[in-house]
């Protein structure tokens, strides 16, 4: 199985138990705990600002990439430690 197949088997089945809803809380929350909103919402006025006239799409790709760089890792560590623990469920019932 690739990669791709594997990870949508994931997904599919993240979705059926509704884990998936479960970890997308979780990671919100750890977000806003972590006050990784109002960074963003910084980070994107201060770019917003250096543009001339401001485009959505612009912003989002200078946006993106520096977002996924300010996610703490104890938040990364949560979402993982909660994936991972999904998964040990789901092997040990298959």
């Amino acid at each position: 199985m690739s990669d791709d197949a594997l990870m949508d088997a994931i997904r599919k089945r993240l979705l059926e138990t509704g884990d998936w809803e479960r970890i997308s809380r979780l990671l919100r929350t750890q977000l806003e705990e972590s006050g990784f909103d109002d960074d963003i919402k910084d980070l994107a006025k201060e770019k917003a600002r250096k543009q001339g006239a401001p485009s959505l799409g612009k912003l989002v790709a200078e946006v993106a990439p520096a977002a996924k760089g300010m996610v703490s890792d104890s938040v990364r560590e949560a979402v993982v430690r909660e994936i991972e623990a999904v998964l040990e469920r789901e092997v040990e019932k298959a």
